[in-house]
């Protein structure tokens, strides 16, 4: 047996099966990095789009005002979104609700 593992290790099959792993959690790592990145901007464009909208109206619907309040906790405090939705938000939120 142990001659057996001293072939499997010089035969380089160990190095390669090892270098098969890593590649893999690579690959994993990077996709991964990719969704929530993808995910990041989908949800900026979003709040951009809706809070100009609802500050261009000068009102929002409650319901309308929780989805934008939700959207941005995710993106601000999940994916690390940057200041700039922030400002946005806080408009949006001194915003008339509709009735």
């Amino acid at each position: 047996m142990r001659d057996i593992i001293i072939a499997i290790i010089g035969s380089g099959a160990l190095s390669a099966a090892i270098s098969a792993i890593v590649a893999a959690v690579i690959n994993h790592a990077k996709r991964k990095h990719g969704v929530a990145a993808g995910t990041q901007v989908l949800l900026y464009d979003r709040i951009k789009f809706w809070g100009k909208h609802y500050i261009a109206d000068g009102e929002i619907a409650a319901e309308d005002l929780e989805d934008l309040i939700e959207m941005h906790r995710v993106y601000h405090d999940e994916l690390g979104g940057n200041g700039y939705l922030d400002t946005l938000m806080e408009q949006v939120k001194h915003l008339k609700i509709k009735s």
